[in-house]
């Protein structure tokens, strides 16, 4: 039986792409160094502490750079085009940006935050249609209603938004991992063309590059994306997650029609920031602590530990995530079920975080040769007097970007 796919026309062309994707990059690039000083200048710092891991006070507002970077370019887009979902979305993603930015200068409690952030998704779910609707026959599910879809939705939503926001403790690690996710998406949408979906994931991605320079190569010029960064990009994954997993999608119905299991698909780019966090929450809750109060127990402080630098962490990190990615679409390739998919999928998530932290802890612990390695393999990482990272620390703090 042939499957017939009609494709939907879009009035988004390839120029308009690449001129709407150059602008949230140069954008992003121009306006960085304006709120670099605006937060020297107000004192809106992110403060050393017991649990973080930076010696020095360091400027918060690379949240702002990257949000402005994405909404001026989609506002043009939902002005010469209409897009109703993208604007609501739009509207979802300032607001949490917001939200974080009010938690990176006044220290909002996280009880307030998780219930601004359940209401968004909540009202993002009912007034877009952007929600967890189809499994696509995953496990015998097809279609959810409404009842079992908006809970669900929010909870998934808050978590994955949450998720990102942990993930925030290394050097290029958040950014980074914006950037690959959501070029990943962007080829995704574009390959079934849908075309406002991969213009939205390939805008986020070039806006958040600029800051990832600075933030990982600047020296005089680095500045943190804070809460409200790591809140925007959380909601961007939301996004990207949702309008697959939608009713009616016809970038996830393309992808289920050649076997691939969307479900799956959606969790192995979110893996290691979602399985870690997870198994964070697990640990203090056995540990009769909240699961809310902020330690040094993440993935990344294990690796800053075995002496990994922030970015070799963050490419460690990023690599794992890449190679669970990679292990995926190979099981899909060789014909694997819906089901194998993504029972392959959580297996990997498990021993990435799951087993592989306690692991290691126990190495520590005995001070064994395979901890030693890990050393040997951290110390490798330290690129800081290369010549070619001082060349690109120039370039960044005194450059064009």
């Amino acid at each position: 039986m042939s499957i017939t796919i009609n494709i939907p026309s879009s009035p988004i062309t390839t120029t308009v792409i690449i001129i709407l994707t150059l602008s949230a990059f140069i954008i992003s690039a121009g306006i960085y160094p304006l709120f670099y000083r605006v937060a020297k200048r107000h004192g809106v710092y992110d403060v050393p502490d017991n649990r973080k891991l930076q010696k020095a006070p360091v400027p918060v507002l690379g949240g702002v750079v990257v949000a402005a970077g994405i909404f001026v370019p989609l506002m043009a887009a939902v002005i010469a085009y209409g897009l109703p979902n993208l604007r609501t979305s739009l509207i979802v993603m300032a607001a949490l940006v917001t939200i974080g930015v009010i938690d990176d200068i006044r220290n909002l409690s996280a009880v307030l935050r998780f219930c601004l952030e359940f209401v968004l998704i909540g009202f993002l779910c009912i007034y877009t249609g952007l929600a967890i609707k189809e499994f696509y026959g995953l496990f015998g599910i097809g279609t959810l209603n409404n009842y079992i879809s908006i809970p669900l939705s929010m909870v998934a939503g808050v978590g994955i938004i949450n998720a990102i926001n942990l993930i925030d403790g290394v050097d290029g690690y958040s950014s980074g991992y914006g950037i690959l996710a959501n070029t990943f998406f962007a080829i995704i949408f574009f390959s079934v063309h849908e075309q406002v979906w991969g213009l939205f994931s390939i805008i986020c991605a070039a806006s958040l590059l600029p800051f990832f320079l600075h933030n990982v190569f600047g020296k005089k010029s680095k500045m943190y994306i804070g809460d409200g960064g790591s809140l925007l990009i959380g909601c961007i994954m939301v996004l990207d997650v949702f309008s697959l997993l939608r009713l009616n999608s016809f970038s996830g119905t393309a992808l289920a029609a050649t076997g691939v299991s969307v479900v799956a698909l959606c969790l192995a780019v979110l893996c290691i920031p979602v399985f870690d966090t997870l198994r964070v929450m697990c640990t203090r809750i056995i540990h009769k602590t909240s699961p809310f109060h902020p330690d040094k127990t993440h993935l990344h402080h294990l690796f800053i530990d075995m002496g990994f630098s922030h970015v070799g962490t963050s490419l460690t990190i990023l690599m794992s995530n890449l190679a669970v990615t990679f292990l995926w679409w190979i099981s899909y390739r060789l014909g694997a079920s819906l089901e194998l998919q993504f029972t392959i999928v959580m297996l990997l998530g498990c021993l990435t975080t799951f087993v592989y932290y306690p692991l290691m802890r126990k190495c520590q612990e005995k001070d064994n040769a395979l901890w030693h390695f890990m050393q040997a393999i951290g110390k490798r990482t330290h690129f800081e007097n290369n010549r070619m990272w001082q060349f690109m620390q120039k370039i960044v703090d005194y450059g064009p970007f």
